[in-house]
């Protein structure tokens, strides 16, 4: 027995050194896209908002004052009942880069959201769109200009951005803010070694004609989530799409402050998992098996006391290799998480990812809000 629990975690080991060895030299070499060619063309940043009233009335002066030539913001409120209506309305009358679309009531075939964002998008007058949330804040006036250097051809129709949390204190936000952190090195490192399998969609673009050639969110238009996930995952490859890591192109949110708020959004984010194409599946699905694997084996061989120093010198060094990604993602988007507790953080993780996927199974249905 102690020679299979060795062998398990030296195989589950090796996996977790590769992926995460190479996302970091993937992460380490990217660079800004090329700007020389870059023409200057109009934005329509699109967002759905439901009930965001005190969120809407920091963002939309941010977004008012960001410096690019031509762009609007398409608001699309889905029948709240708060007052972002209101707020709405006014900045309607006054600001000519703003435009409000109402949505009273929803079909029952489409997700609110998907809905939302496909009225806006319809309704949007460039063919470039940004998308972001109402909760989330970009740190300066160049987001936009930022965000619109990966559209350096025609070839290119999606552009994929970074988003983290604000830092606050406490457990759950070290783990809020790790967990989106390695997220991104999954989503950016596996993205760029060449296979684009998702986008935040807090932070994202793609082109208006390229959506509605290929019918919008189409057969996934009823499902819960997935309205960055799945339309990347989708139509998203090598030369099609391009990623934006800087600290101006960053988008910022406020995380969840209790535990059953956060694995709310998790199992959202989670369930649509299952609607990937069947090589990503087995690819994360190597990836995090390995990582379950490689914990509950290096424990198990050190409580047995067979080949010790072995079992901790190779944690060691997948640490050491998760700790590098992690580090050249938060170098090139200026990511502030504290990634101190690493180990105790991974530990966590596990546990999470293990909770949050039994109830993934086990939950019929999921709701935007």
């Amino acid at each position: 027995m102690p020679y299979i629990l060795f062998w398990v975690f030296v195989a589950s080991a090796a996996i977790q050194l590769l992926f995460f060895g190479l996302v970091a030299i993937a992460i380490y070499r990217y660079k800004i896209p090329h700007t020389e060619n870059h023409v200057v063309a109009g934005v329509s940043i699109v967002i759905s908002a439901k009930n965001e009233y005190e969120n809407l009335q920091r963002l939309i002066p941010l977004l008012l004052s960001q410096q690019y030539q031509q762009f609007e913001i398409v608001l699309v409120d889905d029948n709240s009942s708060d007052e972002t209506y209101d707020y709405a309305i006014e900045l309607d009358k006054k600001e000519d880069k703003f435009k409000l679309v109402r949505i009273d009531e929803t079909p029952d075939h489409i997700n609110n959201k998907k809905f939302a964002l496909t009225l806006g998008i319809r309704s949007a007058k460039y063919d470039q769109i940004l998308l972001t949330d109402a909760d989330c804040f970009p740190q300066g006036d160049q987001w936009i200009a930022q965000m619109c250097l990966g559209f350096t051809s025609d070839q290119k129709k999606f552009v994929l951005g970074y988003s983290q949390y604000f830092e606050t204190k406490g457990l759950l936000n070290n783990f809020i803010t790790y967990e989106t952190l390695l997220t991104g090195v999954h989503c950016f490192g596996i993205g760029l070694l060449g296979n684009p399998y998702m986008g935040l969609g807090r932070n994202m673009a793609y082109k208006k004609s390229f959506f509605l050639q290929h019918k919008g969110f189409g057969k996934y238009q009823g499902v819960t989530g997935g309205d960055d996930d799945l339309l990347v995952n989708q139509f998203a490859t090598r030369s099609n799409t391009s990623f934006m890591l800087s600290p101006q192109s960053t988008m910022y949110s406020n995380p969840k402050t209790t535990r059953r708020d956060f694995v709310l959004q998790k199992t959202r984010h989670l369930s649509v998992g299952k609607h990937y194409r069947m090589a990503d599946k087995l690819l994360l699905g190597i990836l995090s098996l390995s990582k379950i694997l490689f914990w509950l084996a290096c424990f198990a061989a050190i409580m047995a006391g067979f080949q010790t120093y072995l079992v901790i010198g190779g944690f060691v060094l997948v640490m050491v290799s998760l700790l590098t990604a992690l580090s050249a993602l938060k170098k090139k988007t200026g990511d502030n998480s504290k990634i101190w507790l690493l180990p105790i953080l991974d530990l966590i993780y596990i546990f999470y990812y293990i909770s949050t996927g039994l109830k993934v199974l086990f939950t019929k249905k999921v709701r935007w809000k």
